[in-house]
């Protein structure tokens, strides 16, 4: 896609997983990468900022992701976030023009929101992990691109932890296309820059959803390697849709490859949930 100066997506959150995970401790350096425009990879780059920043995490209380954690339906003049029946959130973005479900048991916010700021001071308060990724997200934020942050909670799985996080970003102006030659493109940039450090793809699939939305997905494991040496493994997914000609929806997400199976399930789901608005 076309060259854009995007900001870098964080693993901060993987810093301080390595804190809390047992048998982990902090990594010694974490770095910061940016899985690029679906053309172009941004290279590797130190943050030393999270060095300094990451700290070990206290005894977490988060509690389970109810409907209480926002309104049933959230508005603005562009989008819109619903809380569906079954605990899923909708998002819907008429600007964009498309809409997406993000399933139960993950905190789904729009970027520079009411929700986001109430989340934060809530349920960020008593998760370190949660906390530590959403006040880097609001440190990046770039407006008009950054569009959504979904976390993936799943206090079903295990309480008082999150396993990763999830951003959607819109560009406006895009115009290159969905196909082979692009998602070839994409696969070998990521292997060959550097810009996720050890990063193996092993999916790469151009295909339509249940929606007839044309994607591309792309995924593979990297590693993460601590100040014992310890080799933490992780697991990156990138979806990619156009809902227009000139414009393209990016939706980023990592997690530990240990819990691959139940988060890509809800991967899945997120995918096949992708429907474009009517014109």
């Amino acid at each position: 896609m076309k060259t854009k100066n995007y900001i870098t997506s964080s693993i901060l959150l993987l810093a301080v997983m390595a804190c809390v995970v047992p048998g982990l401790s902090q990594p010694s350096v974490s770095p910061a990468f940016d899985p690029g425009a679906l053309s172009t990879v941004v290279g590797l780059t130190a943050n030393a900022a999270v060095t300094q920043t990451a700290v070990a995490a206290q005894p977490l209380s988060t509690e389970a992701v109810s409907g209480d954690a926002m309104p049933s339906l959230t508005e603005t003049a562009a989008t819109t976030l619903e809380q569906l029946p079954d605990g899923s959130t909708k998002y819907m973005d008429s600007e964009a023009g498309f809409e997406v479900v993000f399933p139960s048991g993950w905190l789904t916010l729009r970027a520079n929101s009411d929700e986001f700021n109430s989340a934060l001071k809530k349920e960020a308060a008593k998760n370190e992990l949660l906390r530590a990724q959403m006040e880097l997200d609001l440190a990046e934020y770039e407006p008009g691109t950054h569009r959504l942050y979904s976390y993936p909670l799943r206090p079903d799985i295990e309480k008082n932890f999150a396993f990763g996080f999830s951003k959607l970003k819109w560009d406006s102006e895009d115009s290159v296309p969905i196909n082979e030659n692009s998602m070839g493109e994409l696969v070998r940039g990521l292997e060959s820059s550097g810009a996720i450090p050890g990063l193996r793809v092993d999916t790469a699939q151009l295909y339509e959803n249940g929606n007839q939305v044309k994607v591309i997905e792309v995924g593979g494991q990297f590693s993460f390697s601590n100040d014992l040496g310890e080799i933490i493994p992780f697991y990156y997914s990138a979806v990619f849709f156009k809902p227009s000609n000139g414009s393209t929806v990016r939706i980023s997400l990592v997690y530990l490859k240990d819990y691959k199976l139940p988060i890509y399930e809800d991967v899945t789901s997120v995918i096949n949930s992708i429907k474009l608005l009517d014109e």
